[in-house]
C-alpha cells in the first residue's frame, strides 16, 4: 500500500507541475490524460476543453479512431445532444456530481448515439466522468475508459477527482507567452480571397490540420482535406485592406499558429486573386522543461524546487513555493545539485533549460 501512495504522489505531483507549465490545458492534453490514465488505472483517458456555454470546443482521446474523433468534431450538434446522449455536454451543462455520473448508465445510454459511436468504437465499455468547474461554471471535462468487464468503482472516482484542482490551476493560469519554440512542422494552403475554395494543399498543412480536434472547424480527419476550415475563412475576412493577419488555435500537444497573407494580385488575364495560409506548430517548451525535472532521481519535493530554477526562478521564489526554511533549503539542493551533476541554482538552472533564455 505504501509504494501504491507513493506511485500515487508521483503521479499528482507531475500533473502539478504540467498544469503550472503556463499553456493552458489544450497543449498539455496529451501528457495530462497519460498521468491521470496511469494514477486511476484506465485503459484510455480524453480531457474535453468547454466554451462558456458548457459546448466542447476542442478535445484529446488517448485512442479513439479517426472515424470517431471526425463524427464528434463534424457532427456532434446533429448526433450527440439530446435526452438519450450522457456525454460532456450534459455532464457540463446538467446539475449533478462532478464524479461518477456514467459510471453506473441507465439502460437507455448504451442505445445512445454517444455510446456506440464514440465509446463503444473506440473499444470501450465502462466510463468514468469529472467535470472541472471554475468561476461558477464547467470548465472541462474529464473522462477514463475501460473495456471488458472491469467496472469503475467509488475508489476510482475518489482517485479521479484529486486531479480537480490541478487542471483548475492550468485553467485559470493566463498563457505564457514566453513558453513556445517553433517546431520544425509547416504546411501551406493557397485558397481564394473568400476562403471559400481550395486551390492547393500540401501534406504538411493537411497533417497539422488533422491534429486540430476541434468541434465546428469542419476539418475532414478520416478523409481528405476538401475545402478551407473555419478560421481560413475568418481571417481571409479579416484581411480586408490588410496585408497579413494571424490566429492561435490551442490544439492537443501544441497550438496553431496560423497565417493568412494576402498575393500580389495578378494581371487580371491571368486569373483571380488569391491567399496563402500558412499552418505552423508551436509546442510548450516548458514541457520539454518538466520531464527533465520528472527526471532526476530526487523526491517530488526537490523536483519541485527544481522546477522554480527551471522557470527562472531565485533561490527565495522556491523558498516561497514550498514553505520550507532556508536550512532545510540547503539539504535539499545539495540532493538536487548531485542529481543534476551542477554545483549551483544558476548552473541547475542552465543544465535544466539546455542553455534556453
Amino acid at each position: 500500500m505504501p509504494a501504491k501512495k507513493n506511485t500515487a504522489r508521483r503521479k499528482l505531483h507531475a500533473l502539478d507541475l504540467l498544469c503550472r507549465a503556463g499553456a493552458g490545458i489544450a497543449p498539455i492534453a496529451p501528457a495530462a490524460c497519460r498521468q491521470i490514465r496511469e494514477l486511476v488505472g484506465a485503459d484510455a483517458a480524453s480531457i474535453f476543453w468547454l466554451d462558456e456555454n458548457g459546448l466542447p470546443q476542442g478535445f484529446f482521446h488517448e485512442d479513439s479512431p479517426d472515424s470517431a474523433r471526425d463524427l464528434f468534431v463534424n457532427e456532434f450538434e446533429r448526433l450527440f445532444i439530446g435526452p438519450a446522449e450522457l456525454n460532456v455536454t450534459a455532464l457540463a451543462r446538467t446539475p449533478g456530481p462532478r464524479v461518477g455520473r456514467v459510471a453506473r448508465p441507465d439502460k437507455a445510454y448504451f442505445s445512445s448515439n454517444t455510446y456506440n459511436l464514440l465509446v463503444r468504437a473506440s473499444g470501450h465499455h465502462h466510463s468514468l466522468d469529472l467535470r472541472i468547474d471554475l468561476d461558477g461554471r464547467a470548465r472541462a471535462v474529464v473522462l477514463l475508459f475501460r473495456g471488458g468487464q472491469r467496472a469503475f468503482e467509488t475508489t476510482d472516482a475518489a482517485a479521479l477527482e484529486q486531479v480537480t484542482p490541478y487542471l483548475q490551476q492550468a485553467i485559470a493560469s493566463p498563457v505564457t507567452e514566453q513558453v513556445w519554440n517553433s517546431s520544425a512542422r509547416r504546411g501551406h494552403m493557397l485558397v481564394d480571397v473568400s476562403g471559400e475554395r481550395l486551390a492547393m494543399l500540401d501534406e504538411d498543412a493537411e497533417l497539422l490540420l488533422k491534429m486540430c480536434t476541434l468541434v465546428g472547424q469542419e476539418i475532414s480527419l478520416c478523409g481528405p482535406i476538401r475545402s478551407p476550415p473555419r478560421v481560413v475563412r475568418e481571417l481571409c475576412a479579416q484581411l480586408q485592406g490588410r496585408a497579413i493577419v494571424r490566429q492561435t488555435l490551442p490544439i492537443p500537444g501544441g497550438r496553431l499558429e496560423v497565417t493568412a497573407r494576402r498575393l500580389m494580385a495578378p494581371a487580371p488575364e491571368n486569373g483571380a486573386e488569391q491567399v496563402l495560409v500558412t499552418f505552423e506548430l508551436e509546442e510548450p517548451r516548458r514541457l520539454e522543461t518538466i520531464d527533465r525535472v520528472l527526471a532526476l532521481d530526487v523526491s517530488p519535493l526537490q523536483q519541485k524546487i527544481a522546477f522554480v530554477a527551471a522557470l527562472g526562478g531565485s533561490r527565495g521564489d522556491s523558498l516561497s513555493a514550498t514553505g520550507i526554511s532556508n536550512e532545510a533549503l540547503k539539504k535539499h539542493l545539495a540532493a538536487i545539485y548531485a542529481a543534476a551533476g551542477v554545483d549551483s541554482w544558476e548552473k541547475l538552472t542552465r543544465e535544466l533549460n539546455l542553455g534556453r533564455p
